[in-house]
């Protein structure tokens, strides 16, 4: 009977560890107000947190009226990072401690929205000390998110189960524990060491499983690698504030239910395992050889490093020590007490009276243990997760027709509009731009709706602080990029990034995409050609299209594509014949249209642009200097493009705002009128307040309609 009892106790010690490990940590961690304040506070103010926060606040003043916030982006990002790492702002952010508190422990529906409250007003004074300006243009109650946590977050689920079984799980499950434990052992008399080495591996295992349920609600919990890094490093310093410690508490544990197995299994001689231990340190500790007085000063200057540096962890570690002490020697007491048993067992005579045992099922320890465990942390863990929200299965795409319509699969592309964006690597909300023309980048970009792109591929260096323009590369000179961006943009440039072109350039040649030049903002350009490319692969029914600026040959271009992966997608048109449908180009699963202002024609697939196209003028800096007049290319080239953006330095988003919406609107149809042409190519700046995507989208609609009215499209 013992056999089976003694491994069921075991396993059901290590199952009510598996449940009583997370239940005390949210008694004593998350349920009292003290200790979560304190990790909330923790949480808002860990640099991940402050980044992402300080870029959502910059956002949404932005969205709330101060445009111009995006030119100085980068420098408004720091400096309220650096406020929010401030204590007031951290005892400010304990506040929501008692939100917090209510949302865990009530489980109200709903959302759980983490704000500055006053903290606000220290982020407005430093907006201010950039600007007094833009921060008049604040208006009041401004008062951003920092962080939004959906009421049906899987982890939160978990954690809330939890709470429900009520306070009691939390001292009732130890003593249980406890008591199956020392049962255990009491029952197993002559096999106590055993008990020991098997009490040790169910407790290990319990401990291994709730790190791996830990594991994956943390997955649950921050987004993958497919998400924004510093989102994703946010999300995970919240994981850490708020659960981190629960993962270190079951890992202690596991340590020391590791060495409680390793010291019950260790063979002893009269001396015993703890005895052979102080004996071989004490003849260490009386060494005088050279060697070993150098091995015991470098293990005190480790030991004393690690309690100034790490104190909590050498806490832990001395109370493992004196644990395995412990332990050590209850098991010499066990094995004394069992071989005094056994001495006076064998002292009595032998009976003559044998009974028969009853003989059960047997159950063997090694098997009993782990499985035992594993299926009751199994069915806790789906416990603590049932009803917990799944994502949603993937439904099968429906047939969006071509670029989001199957009316437009029909219209050839001189009587298509594509909405398109001017510099659309230029963004403020990617890293390392100065001076940006757009607010978001490229993916952010496709998922809006826009569809063409105005791109410049330079040659630069890469340096510690920024990219270098490699401007003898690129077959250029200051004097020509002064030309080019204006003798005071460049000052203002060199004033930033010093002076354009001086010095000896070391390091490896890369190509970028930049505006003019490089020290203002620059992106790998190999990794933005394959950001389209993934997008192609994933929207079989999208056509793009590309107009380059290059400041590099046709061949290097081709090499950049082929890398890219590219290549198979570029289409080839014929400037003689019509232009072919949006369907056609589709069908031939040829769906990039790449033109170059530069050389084109080889390869045949980069067209050059004003052969095919003719545009409107540039450098209008307000609104009444924007015509539609033929600015370059011929007057039978098939396409228009339309260029539309207040062209200053830096670009202002303020005053393209100016030109949006209605003012886009009117220009079009002034445009087509004027022109007889349908503008195929709409770029614009700061596309997200210009209502490009939905002027373009109206331009399409007509086209349709004439075409259905011509009998082209049925």
């Amino acid at each position: 009977m013992r056999r089976v009892v003694v491994p069921l106790l075991i396993c059901l010690a290590g199952l009510l560890t598996f449940v009583a490990l997370p239940a005390a940590y949210v008694r004593t961690q998350l349920l009292d107000k003290e200790q979560l304040a304190d990790r909330v506070g923790a949480a808002v103010t860990s640099q991940p947190v402050r980044a992402v926060a300080a870029e959502r606040i910059v956002d949404a003043a932005v969205d709330a009226g101060a445009d111009e916030l995006l030119v100085t982006r980068p420098l408004a990002i720091e400096g309220i990072e650096a406020l929010l790492g401030t204590p007031v702002v951290r005892q400010l952010a304990r506040a929501a401690a008692n939100d917090a508190h209510a949302f865990l422990v009530t489980g109200e529906v709903g959302t759980f929205v983490l704000d500055l409250g006053r903290g606000t007003q220290i982020v407005l004074e430093g907006v201010r000390s950039i600007s007094p300006r833009i921060a008049d243009s604040i208006p009041d109650g401004f008062d951003p998110e920092v962080l939004r946590i959906p009421s049906d977050e899987p982890a939160l689920v978990s954690v809330r189960r939890v709470t429900k079984l009520g306070g009691w799980v939390a001292i009732v499950t130890p003593l249980l524990a406890l008591a199956c434990a020392v049962a255990a052992l009491f029952l197993a008399r002559d096999n106590r060491r055993r008990a020991l080495v098997q009490l040790g591996a169910s407790v290990a295992v319990a401990c291994t499983l709730l790190m791996v349920l830990l594991a994956w609600a943390r997955g649950m919990a921050v987004p993958g690698d497919d998400a924004d890094p510093d989102v994703a490093a946010a999300a995970g310093a919240l994981w850490n504030a708020l659960l981190g410690d629960l993962g270190v508490w079951a890992q202690t544990l596991l340590l020391a239910a590791l060495v409680l197995a390793a010291v019950a299994a260790a063979r002893r001689d009269e001396q015993g395992a703890v005895g052979r231990l102080f004996t071989t340190l004490s003849r260490v500790r009386q060494a005088r050889a050279p060697r070993w007085r150098a091995a015991r000063a470098g293990i005190l200057l480790g030991a004393a490093a690690l309690i100034a540096w790490e104190p909590a962890l050498a806490l832990r570690l001395t109370a493992i020590g004196l644990a395995v002490y412990a332990i050590s020697e209850l098991a010499a007491v066990l094995d004394a007490t069992s071989t005094q048993r056994a001495q006076r067992r064998a002292a009595k005579p032998v009976s003559r009276t044998v009974s028969r045992p009853v003989r059960l099922p047997h159950l063997s320890p090694r098997l009993a243990i782990p499985a035992g465990a594993i299926v009751a942390a199994v069915a806790i863990a789906a416990f603590l997760t049932t009803d917990a929200p799944q994502p949603p299965a993937l439904a099968a795409a429906p047939a969006a027709g071509c670029n989001g319509s199957r009316a437009y699969c029909d219209l050839r592309l001189d009587e298509y509009t594509f909405a398109a964006t001017h510099n659309s690597f230029s963004a403020a909300e990617e890293p390392g731009w100065l001076i940006p023309n757009q607010r978001f980048g490229i993916a952010r970009q496709l998922d809006d709706g826009i569809r063409g792109f105005l791109l410049d591929i330079h040659v630069g260096v890469r340096t510690d602080q920024l990219v270098r323009t490699d401007i003898e590369a690129e077959g250029s000179d200051r004097n020509r990029v002064g030309k080019a961006i204006g003798a005071r943009n460049l000052a203002t440039v060199e004033r930033l990034a010093g002076r354009l072109g001086a010095g000896d350039l070391e390091g490896r040649r890369e190509l970028f995409m930049c505006h003019s030049v490089c020290e203002l903002g620059a992106v790998p350009a190999l990794e933005q050609l394959r950001a389209y490319a993934r997008y192609l692969d994933t929207h079989r029914d999208t056509v793009l299209l590309f107009m380059l600026e290059p400041y590099i040959p046709p061949a290097q271009i081709e090499q950049l594509f082929k890398h890219a992966g590219l290549l198979d997608d570029v289409a080839e048109l014929d400037r003689t014949a019509p232009m072919p449908t949006l369907g056609q180009l589709i069908e031939e699963d040829h769906r990039l249209l790449v033109f170059t202002e530069g050389e084109g024609g080889a390869p045949p697939w980069l067209m050059p642009a004003f052969e095919f196209f003719q545009d409107t003028p540039l450098g209008a800096t307000k609104p009444s200097q924007f015509s539609c007049r033929r600015k370059r290319g011929d007057a039978d080239s098939p396409l228009l493009l339309v260029n539309h953006w207040i062209d200053t330095f830096p670009p202002n988003p303020r005053r393209n705002r100016e030109i949006a919406g209605d003012f886009l609107a009117r220009r079009l149809d002034r445009c087509a009128r004027e022109r007889e042409m349908t503008p195929n190519v709409v770029a614009v700046d700061y596309y997200s307040n210009s209502g490009v995507v939905g002027a373009v989208k109206t331009l399409n609609e007509q086209s349709v309609t004439a075409a259905r009215a011509l009998g082209e499209i049925g």
